[in-house]
Protein backbone atom coordinates (compact mmCIF):
# COMPACT_ATOMS: atom_id res chain seq x y z
CA UNK A 1 0.00 0.00 0.00
CA UNK A 2 1.09 3.33 -1.24
CA UNK A 3 2.21 5.74 1.96
CA UNK A 4 0.14 8.79 2.32
CA UNK A 5 2.23 11.67 1.67
CA UNK A 6 1.88 15.16 3.34
CA UNK A 7 3.12 17.09 0.15
CA UNK A 8 0.72 18.81 -2.28
CA UNK A 9 0.12 17.63 -5.67
CA UNK A 10 2.13 20.71 -7.02
CA UNK A 11 5.19 20.19 -5.38
CA UNK A 12 5.39 16.59 -6.24
CA UNK A 13 5.02 17.14 -9.85
CA UNK A 14 7.95 19.97 -9.40
CA UNK A 15 10.22 17.25 -8.34
CA UNK A 16 8.84 14.61 -11.00
CA UNK A 17 9.70 17.41 -13.62
CA UNK A 18 12.91 18.87 -12.14
CA UNK A 19 15.85 18.48 -13.99
CA UNK A 20 18.56 16.68 -11.85
CA UNK A 21 22.30 17.53 -13.31
CA UNK A 22 25.40 15.75 -12.29
CA UNK A 23 28.33 17.29 -13.51
CA UNK A 24 32.40 15.94 -13.02
CA UNK A 25 35.80 15.89 -14.62
CA UNK A 26 34.79 12.47 -15.88
CA UNK A 27 30.71 12.94 -16.57
CA UNK A 28 27.81 15.73 -17.20
CA UNK A 29 24.64 14.63 -17.90
CA UNK A 30 20.98 15.66 -16.97
CA UNK A 31 18.83 12.79 -15.62
CA UNK A 32 14.56 12.99 -15.45
CA UNK A 33 12.44 11.08 -12.86
CA UNK A 34 11.08 8.08 -14.95
CA UNK A 35 13.82 8.15 -17.98
CA UNK A 36 16.22 5.80 -17.95
CA UNK A 37 19.61 7.63 -17.80
CA UNK A 38 22.80 5.87 -20.50
CA UNK A 39 24.84 8.39 -18.67
CA UNK A 40 24.01 7.06 -15.22
CA UNK A 41 24.50 3.78 -16.43
CA UNK A 42 27.65 4.09 -17.67
CA UNK A 43 28.96 5.97 -14.61
CA UNK A 44 27.32 2.76 -12.41
CA UNK A 45 29.12 0.48 -14.86
CA UNK A 46 32.43 1.96 -14.89
CA UNK A 47 32.39 1.86 -11.04
CA UNK A 48 31.11 -1.34 -10.08
CA UNK A 49 27.52 0.67 -8.51
CA UNK A 50 24.53 -0.77 -8.32
CA UNK A 51 22.36 2.44 -6.80
CA UNK A 52 22.46 6.06 -7.58
CA UNK A 53 21.62 8.96 -5.20
CA UNK A 54 20.98 12.21 -5.59
CA UNK A 55 20.55 14.70 -2.63
CA UNK A 56 20.49 18.28 -1.53
CA UNK A 57 20.61 19.54 1.70
CA UNK A 58 19.20 22.79 1.30
CA UNK A 59 15.61 24.45 2.12
CA UNK A 60 14.86 21.76 4.47
CA UNK A 61 11.71 20.56 4.11
CA UNK A 62 10.99 22.63 1.03
CA UNK A 63 11.63 26.02 3.23
CA UNK A 64 13.56 28.90 1.24
CA UNK A 65 16.40 28.94 3.87
CA UNK A 66 19.28 31.46 4.46
CA UNK A 67 22.37 30.84 2.25
CA UNK A 68 24.51 30.68 5.40
CA UNK A 69 22.57 27.86 6.60
CA UNK A 70 21.85 25.93 3.32
CA UNK A 71 25.96 26.21 3.00
CA UNK A 72 26.78 24.82 5.84
CA UNK A 73 24.35 22.02 5.91
CA UNK A 74 25.61 21.13 2.09
CA UNK A 75 28.92 20.71 3.61
CA UNK A 76 27.96 18.75 6.61
CA UNK A 77 26.30 16.15 3.40
CA UNK A 78 29.27 16.24 1.69
CA UNK A 79 31.64 15.51 4.66
CA UNK A 80 28.88 12.50 5.49
CA UNK A 81 29.21 11.35 2.02
CA UNK A 82 32.73 11.07 1.94
CA UNK A 83 33.60 9.70 5.06
CA UNK A 84 30.97 6.89 3.43
CA UNK A 85 33.68 6.44 0.82
CA UNK A 86 30.95 6.89 -1.58
CA UNK A 87 31.76 8.45 -5.07
CA UNK A 88 30.25 11.57 -5.33
CA UNK A 89 29.49 14.09 -8.46
CA UNK A 90 28.32 17.61 -7.98
CA UNK A 91 24.81 18.16 -9.01
CA UNK A 92 22.17 20.86 -8.84
CA UNK A 93 18.12 20.29 -8.64
CA UNK A 94 17.17 22.45 -11.39
CA UNK A 95 13.28 24.44 -12.29
CA UNK A 96 13.22 23.48 -16.19
CA UNK A 97 10.55 26.34 -16.40
CA UNK A 98 13.00 28.50 -14.30
CA UNK A 99 10.42 29.47 -11.67
CA UNK A 100 10.39 30.59 -8.23
CA UNK A 101 13.16 28.30 -6.99
CA UNK A 102 16.66 28.99 -7.94
CA UNK A 103 18.91 26.01 -8.69
CA UNK A 104 19.77 23.30 -5.35
CA UNK A 105 22.94 22.62 -4.86
CA UNK A 106 23.14 18.93 -4.65
CA UNK A 107 25.59 15.90 -4.90
CA UNK A 108 25.39 12.49 -6.91
CA UNK A 109 26.51 9.96 -4.72
CA UNK A 110 27.32 6.17 -6.30
CA UNK A 111 26.22 2.78 -4.27
CA UNK A 112 23.95 3.68 -1.21
CA UNK A 113 20.86 1.63 -0.48
CA UNK A 114 17.29 2.68 -0.81
CA UNK A 115 16.97 2.32 2.85
CA UNK A 116 20.16 4.13 3.66
CA UNK A 117 19.99 6.95 0.98
CA UNK A 118 16.16 7.45 2.78
CA UNK A 119 17.39 7.77 6.03
CA UNK A 120 19.80 10.57 4.76
CA UNK A 121 17.25 12.37 2.91
CA UNK A 122 15.22 12.17 5.91
CA UNK A 123 18.44 13.26 8.47
CA UNK A 124 18.46 16.49 6.15
CA UNK A 125 14.97 17.51 6.44
CA UNK A 126 14.30 16.71 2.29
CA UNK A 127 11.06 16.57 1.38
CA UNK A 128 12.28 13.75 -1.60
CA UNK A 129 15.18 12.30 -2.92
CA UNK A 130 16.09 10.97 -6.40
CA UNK A 131 17.46 7.26 -6.21
CA UNK A 132 18.23 5.06 -8.68
CA UNK A 133 18.93 1.00 -8.76
CA UNK A 134 20.69 -0.53 -11.33
CA UNK A 135 18.69 -0.03 -14.41
CA UNK A 136 19.57 3.74 -13.80
CA UNK A 137 16.07 4.90 -14.09
CA UNK A 138 16.00 7.73 -11.70
CA UNK A 139 12.63 7.42 -8.86
CA UNK A 140 11.43 10.18 -7.04
CA UNK A 141 11.21 8.50 -3.76
CA UNK A 142 8.91 10.44 -1.10
CA UNK A 143 9.83 11.08 2.41
CA UNK A 144 7.43 13.25 4.02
Amino acid sequence: MARKTQLSKTLINSYRVALYRVTGPDATFVMKVKKVSGPLADLMTRYGADSALFITAENPFGKKTPSSDNLRALKALQTELKSMGLRLWNGQGEDPSGGTWKAETSFLALGLSLEDSKALGEKYKQNAIVWADADAVPQLILLR
